[in-house]
Parts: structure tokens; sequence; C-alpha cells
């Protein structure tokens, strides 16, 4: 795999934990692009009803994939809405943090998928 060319995910420490197990890694990565869809999809949908708890949800509940595949491009933005969301503090702010969050994550989404493709390559 290579993970060099990649801006924003670093699968390396993921596979040292998963003692290079491609199937684990991809079954993970799989995982985490459905949860990305969900999340750029809820954030789409319930910003427009300011349906603040279920932005919360989506938002909290992703943490830790982010923190998984080392995006730390995306954590302190997504850690700063979160904060935003469950407090219900500063929520006139949050449109910023939402369209960097979704740009980020479809960016993360194509690397993702590019992973996928190499583990699937190197199992042939």
């Amino acid at each position: 795999m290579n993970t060099l060319k990649n801006s924003y995910i670093d699968i390396g420490p993921l596979m040292e934990e998963v003692e290079g197990n491609s199937t684990i890694c991809k079954m993970l990565i799989e995982s985490f692009i459905k949860d990305i869809d969900v999340y750029v999809n809820t954030m789409n949908s319930e910003l427009k009803t300011n349906n603040f708890p279920a932005l919360y949800q989506v938002t909290h509940k992703i943490i830790p994939s982010i923190r998984i595949f080392n995006i730390v491009k995306l954590e302190p933005i997504i850690i700063r809405l979160e904060s935003k969301l469950k407090n219900q503090e500063e929520l006139e702010c949050i449109n910023e943090d939402i369209n960097t969050s979704v740009e980020i994550f479809n960016k993360v989404k194509t690397e993702l998928l590019s992973e996928l493709k190499s583990i699937e390559n190197a199992a042939s």
C-alpha cells in the first residue's frame, strides 16, 4: 500500500494495530466510508432544519474513526464542532466547520477508496 501519497489519512498505525491483516483493514475502511456517507448526508439534511441533536450525534460518533485513520487536519475541526453542538453554543458559527469537515471528508473518502484498491491489488 502506498500511504505516502495521501494528504489526509495515514493508515500506517492502523495496519500496525491489525498486524498487517489486510482483510481487517479493508473492513475498517469500508465501514468508515459508510460512516462518512452518513455524516455528510446528515449534515446536509439536518442542518436545514437545525436538528442540532442529530448533528451532534453523527459528529460525536465519527470521532473514533478520525483518530483511527489519523486524520489530523480534521480532528480539531470535528472536536470544536462537537463541543458547539453538545453545549448548544456558537451555533451561528457551525456552518464553516460543517462545510470544511464535509470538504475534507470528501477528500478522505477518495483517499480511502484508493487504499481499498491498493489492498485489493496487493491481495490478487
